[in-house]
């Protein structure tokens, strides 16, 4: 089994009020952890500086799909995702999700 890593890449908007985008941020962390995904936030240093990065780990591809397809039936999530496109507070950059590469 290799494991698997969902990124999400934002930026916050010019004016953004930073605590109110942690908040969405935490809320997302929780619904993400709710259905089986490691999560983290990096902030970015070098290259595009400022740009924040939501990162969803797992064990495997399966469980990311898993994770996706229960996430989505909750209806916390649409409700987050509502909000999160109301707020204005960021936008979109890319996201990547990756597969591990076994080498030995």
């Amino acid at each position: 089994m290799s494991r698997c890593e969902a990124q999400y890449v934002f930026k916050p908007n010019p004016g953004a009020d930073m605590a109110k985008l942690m908040e969405l941020v935490k809320e997302s962390a929780a619904i993400w952890r709710r259905h089986g995904a490691q999560v983290s936030l990096w902030m970015v240093s070098g290259g595009e500086v400022g740009n924040l990065v939501f990162t969803a780990s797992f064990p495997s591809f399966s469980a990311y799909g898993s994770c996706l397809e229960n996430m989505f039936a909750d209806p916390a999530y649409a409700v987050w995702s509502a909000k999160g496109v109301a707020s204005g507070l960021s936008s979109w950059v890319r996201s990547n999700t990756a597969r591990e590469v076994p080498l030995d």
